[in-house]
């Protein structure tokens, strides 16, 4: 089982922020970098966590968080088009580009969750052939 009301927890703590970076990033002279850098870290650790959580995930818990995590990166890609306008100071073309990356592997993450974990549990064809490649590979492990 999934820890599920920190994951929340976390998506919601990470969203606010990214909305209020968003609106800062806006006025320019009211957005750092380091802003930036602190929320870059936090993403990926959050990424990070998810990742470790996602074979755990179950339908009831992805119902807890899933539109949170929806909205967040919403929020995510938002900033990020706010940051592209700001990249001309020194040293934030990096960090815009870690926010980049950090929004796109969430992106996929979340995808990956959705697909393969809530939508396959449900799908008897996905399930045997993912039974079928298991007896498979213990089958060539087995000969080596």
């Amino acid at each position: 089982m999934c820890q599920t009301a920190f994951i929340s927890q976390s998506i919601i703590r990470l969203g606010t922020r990214s909305y209020r970076h968003s609106l800062e990033a806006l006025a320019p002279n009211e957005y750092s970098v380091l802003q930036l850098r602190r929320l870059n870290r936090d993403l990926n650790a959050f990424y990070e966590f998810l990742y470790s959580q996602c074979n755990t995930i179950t339908e009831q818990d992805y119902n807890v968080f899933g539109q949170q995590l929806t909205s967040m990166l919403n929020t995510l890609k938002n900033l990020y088009t706010s940051c592209k306008r700001i990249i001309k100071e020194c040293g934030a073309r990096a960090e815009v580009e870690k926010l980049k990356m950090n929004y796109n592997a969430l992106y996929e993450l979340n995808s990956d969750i959705l697909n393969y974990r809530i939508k396959a549990s449900n799908d008897a064809e996905w399930t045997a052939l993912l039974s079928d490649a298991s007896l498979a590979l213990k089958k060539v492990a087995a000969h080596d």
